[in-house]
């Protein structure tokens, strides 16, 4: 029941700011005009990841009782805040975000001491022990996470709504392995995006997007999956009970998969893999001719299962190193579909094509 109390709050705030910053987003410009790669309709407020992370640190304060050793959280926040706000003002070169982000990655794991010291049990009964690369690797993770959460946000409430289910994800796994902050600061989250999705997210009684979540927003919410799928998995204390690390992969599941494989396209086609284009999963959907509100429930709804299987797996015994191979073994088969997307999205529009004039013929014989 308080969960519930903590998620409505949370929402009726973002609600609220929402509602507050809009008329300023308005007057300063902090709007996204329609053009290029981008085919919205009118200018969109920039403000939803504002509203999130002000209602985030406000519903902290109230209901977590334990909020001082999250200064680094909240500092490193702001600061991806401040940096995404301006790049939603005037473009920023790819360069200063990521050193922006790398700065936010160092304070989690330099001053909040929130790092991955090992990949959990990978071979068998040994521990993957990282040592001396803990931290390295974890900024490089940090990296990669942020910047998948910035890549999915290329339609109308694809982003939160994969954070959304992570983070609900993350409540569950917080409760049942006794981190009760941890739980509550994922609740509180899981409230904050679903108030932000009421604005965001094309449904019946909202045709358009009325926000979005902006480059604050979506490198936010890369920052917070990151810092509390590390603090799931690796416990302050020997011997409490975690989340091993391949459970995580599967809980973030598509934005991970999907960054991972355009990145490496790019690379491959000697482009700057932090240059956008249209070439990420939700784009070939929607190019196939799917609708955007479609292609956002069922990427949501794959993410999910994504995540029920690592869950799962990992209640039900399944050893770690299975399920890291079958996450590799998803990860190539999409490498493979990306490689050959033409080819799929042309059979994909061929069939499409086929079946409505069949459809339309049986209802003409009708």
């Amino acid at each position: 029941m308080a969960s519930v109390v903590m998620a409505l709050a949370s929402a009726g705030f973002v609600a609220l700011l929402i509602q507050a910053l809009r008329p300023a987003a308005l007057q300063v410009g902090l709007v996204d005009a329609p053009g290029g790669r981008k085919r919205h309709q009118g200018s969109i407020p920039l403000i939803g990841g504002v509203a999130i992370v002000l209602a985030f640190a406000l519903s902290s304060l109230i209901f977590v009782p334990i909020v001082a050793p999250y200064r680094p959280l909240f500092v490193g926040l702001a600061l991806l805040v401040i940096i995404g706000v301006m790049d939603d003002l005037r473009e920023l070169a790819p360069r200063n975000k990521l050193a922006h982000q790398f700065i936010a990655a160092v304070l989690m794991t330099s001053w909040g001491g929130n790092y991955l010291r090992d990949l959990g049990m990978l071979w068998g009964e040994a521990v993957f022990d990282l040592r001396d690369w803990g931290i390295p690797f974890t900024l490089f993770a940090a990296l990669s996470v942020i910047n998948a959460y910035n890549m999915s946000d290329g339609v109308d409430g694809l982003a939160g709504g994969w954070a959304l289910i992570t983070f609900a994800m993350m409540a569950y796994l917080g409760a049942a392995t006794g981190q009760q902050e941890l739980a509550a600061f994922s609740m509180i989250l899981v409230g904050c995006l679903g108030g932000f999705l009421v604005f965001n997210l094309r449904h019946p009684w909202r045709q358009r997007a009325a926000v979005f979540l902006g480059d604050a927003g979506s490198m936010a919410i890369g920052f917070l999956v990151l810092w509390f799928s590390v603090e799931l998995t690796q416990p302050v204390e020997q011997g409490e009970m975690r989340v091993p690390p391949v459970v995580m992969l599967w809980v973030c599941g598509l934005a991970l998969i999907d960054m991972f494989v355009v990145t490496l396209r790019r690379m491959s086609k000697r482009r700057n893999p932090l240059h956008a284009d249209r070439t990420h999963l939700h784009h070939v959907l929607i190019r196939i001719g799917f609708s955007d509100r479609r292609v956002v429930f069922f990427l949501m709804l794959v993410n999910g299962l994504l995540g029920m299987i690592g869950i799962v797996g990992w209640h039900y015994g399944a050893s770690e190193l299975v399920l890291f191979l079958c996450f590799l073994a998803l990860t190539g088969a999409y490498l493979y579909a990306a490689s050959h997307a033409w080819r799929l999205s042309r059979f994909a529009r061929r069939h499409l094509r086929r079946n409505g004039a069949a459809h339309r013929q049986q209802n003409t014989e009708q």
